[in-house]
């Protein structure tokens, strides 16, 4: 590619000079994938247009052979000397890469001094930076467009070496070269019809990020529909969407797994089929490990400290302990190695006997998996830093604390127990929680949870499940260990009961930004009914920022028991602002936050980085419970001929968030921070600039993930 000269956009520059002068204020959220679309070929020569037709015609009819590589990199090169939005992608970036075609030949990439050469080679290239293998099959599925080469690496189909986010812009430029052969492009995302975004309010939250969530199907039976569990779960998936409803990343893992939390930035454990199969999962790269070990039910947890998974598993007694002629159901919570050893076990037949009054209290015959379900635990809470455990008893609507190293139960609360309850008025009554599922901790003696309604005494529509109705809703509540009592501090119900989720999963999590997000609706799996899935997304006032709708299709639903939302990198939301380069001044006010929710402190580390220089590095503390961490940083050493200043916060695992706060090559030397300016008010405009100049510089507060 020959390098353009760059075109200042004299009305954009001056536009946003007014702005920082005091303009108003306009909030514009952009994201930026590789996502390879066809150049326009309206002024290229007939020989290229020749080679496109030749090209297309071979790739559709399957002729496509390894002979024909040599014009597709000459058709290659015409893009990349050709396109803006290439050059945009490559200028200052320095890379050479080795595809090895394993049963065809080499293809040889390098980028350099902002041009970019595409040949072919006849033995492998000496010094390379990333390393590509794939058979040829691969490379013609890619350059027709079946599949994205992230897809590829995703499904074993290509193998890689190199930064992951520098092999994508590689497989950029390769995938923007077919897509303009093909006429048009195959999107990173798939794209289902029955995910519907019913509401994306984006002044109502400050990042969206993905969610990660269990795909599961259920199949209705038509003859039974309203009966309970009349439905029959067959497969479940993992997959991740983001904030438009699309599926960016999906493990087809072939099972009923229906429970996924973090081991890392990048990589998900995943189990919840009572036996088994437990796996990790790099939802990146698509790496997959089978673990040996129970997958135990409803619930999981990863420590990082010791390496080891504690799960949920169902027990049951011998036969002489019976009730209503059923044995009776504990669960037991395990905790294994990696390797499947046991290391550590709370036995609830040991510590939590049955007891036939608080079972009979409702009157109501539970039974589960040929048992009487006396427990139903459905989740936990394992608070390394206290060497505590919090588990929650669905059927007894009962949280009991216990002690990591004597397993003695420290205090319950719940039906039977010796607390008393406040709702949010301060007023005293029965219960605060029915059925509940999803206990998350979110503070000291914070806790938030999916409260189900379900046998709820004070609405006898909810006693009996065939038919139940009413409101499930989030929860948060704060438990005062030395006076006994359990407060409601906050909730919320929605007013349509189409989201009344009475019995089979459920799970609410807190958000850094104060938001809180829960899934409702699954009633296919409960009572084989043909009703959607609700994501949905609210503010602390209650207001709905976001919401996805999961429908199905004819006598096919879904049923999703919890999920995770997350973030790709961490994120960086700068507050106020000031920035003086000649006398080197930069003070910033910032929250950030790390890519996903711990229930433990990790470190982090913030730097500034000045045309390549650190000009500042500190570490702090990412705090436990997915929450924002403040920053304040002044600095008086910002050098006067600054050309890129940059902020950069690392988490422990080396992902990077980053934003710029000032780029001299931007109109009239731009300055992407300012005194009391609102982010968001410049954000159309310079959104604007770098759609056309710099997509890869856009601040990170303008990426909507």
């Amino acid at each position: 590619m020959k390098k353009k000269t760059k075109r200042i956009l004299t009305s954009i520059g001056i536009i946003l000079l007014v702005l920082l002068a005091g303009g108003g204020s306009v909030m514009l959220y952009l994201q930026f994938r590789y996502v390879a679309r066809p150049y326009d070929l309206s002024n290229a020569p007939q020989y290229i247009l020749d080679i496109k037709e030749d090209l297309s015609g071979k790739l559709t009819n399957d002729t496509f052979t390894w002979d024909d590589m040599s014009d597709f990199v000459i058709f290659a090169q015409y893009v990349a000397d050709n396109n803006p939005d290439v050059f945009n992608e490559i200028e200052g970036w320095e890379q050479g890469t080795w595809f090895n075609i394993t049963d065809a030949g080499h293809l040889w990439l390098l980028v350099g001094n902002d041009t970019l050469i595409f040949e072919i080679v006849p033995i492998p290239p000496p010094n390379f930076g990333i390393y590509l293998e794939l058979n040829f099959d691969t490379v013609q599925d890619i350059l027709r467009e079946e599949i994205t080469t992230q897809q590829a690496f995703q499904t074993g189909r290509l193998k890689f070496d190199g930064n992951l986010d520098e092999v994508l812009k590689v497989s950029w430029l390769v995938e923007t070269a077919a897509a303009t052969i093909m006429g048009t492009y195959t999107s990173p995302y798939e794209v289902l019809d029955n995910f519907h975004i019913r509401v994306d309010n984006s002044d109502l939250y400050n990042r969206l990020g993905l969610t990660v969530l269990p795909y599961v199907t259920i199949k209705l039976d038509p003859t039974r529909i309203g009966e309970v569990h009349g439905g029959s779960p067959e497969t479940s998936d993992v997959i991740i969407v983001n904030s438009r409803g699309e599926i960016v990343y999906r493990l087809d893992a072939n099972t009923l797994n229906t429970v996924q939390k973090f081991v890392n930035s990048t990589t998900i454990i995943s189990g919840g089929k009572n036996y088994g199969p437990m796996e990790l999962w790099n939802y990146q790269t698509g790496e997959r490990v089978i673990l040996t070990m129970p997958s135990g039910h409803h619930c999981l947890d990863y420590n990082p400290f010791t390496e080891t998974v504690m799960v949920l598993e169902h027990d049951k007694t011998n036969l002489t302990e019976t009730w209503d002629g059923n044995v009776i159901l504990y669960d037991s919570l395990r905790e294994y190695a990696l390797n499947g050893t046991l290391i550590w076990e709370w036995d609830g037949r040991v510590h939590y006997p049955f007891n036939s009054t608080r079972h009979t209290e409702f009157g109501l015959n539970l039974t589960f998996a040929g048992g009487a379900d006396w427990m139903h635990a459905n989740s936990f809470v394992w608070d390394k830093q206290d060497e505590a455990i919090y588990l929650n008893m669905r059927n007894l609507d009962t949280i009991i604390k216990i002690d990591y190293d004597s397993k003695a139960i420290l205090w319950e609360v719940g039906r039977d127990s010796n607390f008393t309850f406040y709702n949010k008025n301060d007023e005293i009554v029965d219960a605060i929680m029915h059925a509940p599922h999803g206990l998350e901790k979110i503070g000291e003696n914070r806790f938030i949870i999916f409260d189900n309604d379900l046998y709820n005494t004070s609405n006898p529509l909810t006693m009996n499940l065939e038919g139940s109705l009413g409101y499930s809703r989030m929860l948060e509540f704060e438990i005062d260990e030395v006076n006994e009592t359990m407060k409601e501090i906050w909730s919320w119900v929605p007013s349509n009961q189409s989201y009344y989720l009475p019995e089979s999963g459920g799970d609410t999590n807190r958000l850094p930004d104060g938001n809180t997000i829960a899934v409702f609706g699954n009633k296919a799996e409960v009572l084989n009914l043909r009703d959607p899935i609700y994501l949905t997304e609210v503010t602390p006032d209650g207001e709905i920022a976001w919401e996805l709708m999961i429908d199905g299709d004819n006598n096919t639903y879904f049923w999703i028991q919890n999920f995770e939302r997350f973030y790709e990198k961490p994120v960086i939301n700068i507050q106020e602002s000031f920035l003086d380069i000649p006398n080197g001044i930069l003070n910033l006010n910032l929250t950030t936050w790390d890519c996903y929710k711990k229930d433990y402190n990790t470190q982090g580390t913030v730097k500034i980085i000045a045309d390549g220089e650190v000009i500042y590095e500190d570490d702090f503390i990412f705090e436990a419970y997915f929450k924002s961490n403040f920053l304040n940083i002044s600095l008086t050493n910002v050098p006067s001929n600054v050309k890129l200043l940059e902020i950069i916060v690392e988490n422990q695992d080396g992902i990077k968030g980053i934003e710029i706060l000032f780029d001299k090559s931007l109109p009239i030397g731009t300055i992407l921070v300012s005194t009391l300016v609102p982010i968001g008010t410049v954000g159309i405009l310079v959104g604007a600039y770098f759609i056309l100049k710099k997509k890869n510089k856009l601040p990170g507060f303008l990426k909507r993930e």
